[in-house]
This record gives structure tokens, sequence and C-alpha cells, in this order.
């Protein structure tokens, strides 16, 4: 039978090769973009630019190179203004530590992206993407939840048929793993 580290870096192979274009979130949940960009009609009618490849993460994960933690999703919990006390401090009003560092981080790459080196998946559901430049992307589930709402990151638009691969607390969603 396969693992579930196995699954993974099958599934993670299709970004081998591929840029890291793009970063955002929606509200704690981060999403990355690989591959190239294309523009698309939106559901509210925009033409928006999004990545052929696309990585939803939901659970604990951090962007690293040689020496340090470049940014992580805790950052989100940080006010990127140091005027603003902690008491008053929202993400979802205000800008964090991650906002800031993320687009500085993106915005220095724009017109040389780093590419995908490997990809390799582990049997709790996290993984390690190697990035050029010796960067790395790491996603670490850290909770025992089970069940409907314990997705821990999705990965789509490499699968002919559209379908999403997710990993959820009880492994590959729909899977046999």
């Amino acid at each position: 039978m396969i693992t579930l580290a196995e699954r993974i870096t099958t599934e993670l192979g299709s970004l081998v090769g591929q840029p890291i274009v793009e970063c955002s979130r929606a509200a704690n949940m981060q999403m990355f973009g690989f591959g190239t960009l294309q523009k698309k009609t939106n559901r509210k009618g925009e033409v928006v630019e999004v990545s052929q490849l696309s990585l939803h993460i939901q659970c604990r994960w951090r962007l690293v190179d040689a020496n340090s933690i470049v940014f992580g999703r805790d950052d989100l919990l940080y006010p990127a203004d140091d005027a603003i006390p902690w008491d008053d401090f929202d993400w979802d009003k205000n800008p964090s530590v991650l906002d800031v560092v993320q687009l500085e981080w993106f915005a220095q790459r724009l017109l040389r992206p780093l590419k995908v080196v490997s990809a390799c998946g582990d049997n709790y559901g996290g993984f390690q993407i190697s990035l050029g430049g010796d960067f790395g992307l790491e996603a670490f589930p850290c909770d025992s939840r089970r069940g409907e709402y314990s997705e821990h990151w999705r990965l789509f638009g490499h699968r002919d048929d559209g379908s999403h691969f997710v990993i959820t607390g009880d492994g590959v969603l729909g899977g046999d793993t």
C-alpha cells in the first residue's frame, strides 16, 4: 500500500520546475501560486491574473532560507505597525507582519521568481518544497482533528480532470490513505 508521504510527494511533483509567482491570504488561509499567470474572469466579471497551480494551506507553514524563517503563518498574529496596541490589533482590518513581509519578498523576486527544485511529503500530511536560492516552503499539520472540518491543505490546477488533491486529518480526502 502506498504511504501518505508517497501520495503527497507524487502530487506535489507537478510543482517541480514551476516558478512560485504569488502569495496572498484569505482570512488565515495562505495561498501560493505556481506556474504561469493567466488572465481569467472572476465571479464579479473582473479580469484578474491567477496562477496555473494553486496551493492553499490552512495548517501551520513557513517559508525558510538556509538560516532562518523568512515569514510564516504565525506572523499573521502580529501587527506590522508597532503603534497599534495588541489589544486593538485585528489582522482582518490591519496589516500584519505576514502581509508586509510576504509582499516585500515576492516583490523582490517579481522579475526572476524562484523555481521549485523538489517536493517531499511526510506521513503526517506535511511537506517540504525546496526552492532555488536555498529557500523552502514547509507545511506541518500540528493538530489531531479529524472529520469534516480538518482540512490542512489542498493543491489544484495540476490534474486533467480539475479535481483537487486535499489533505485532511483523515489523510487524503476521498482517498484510501
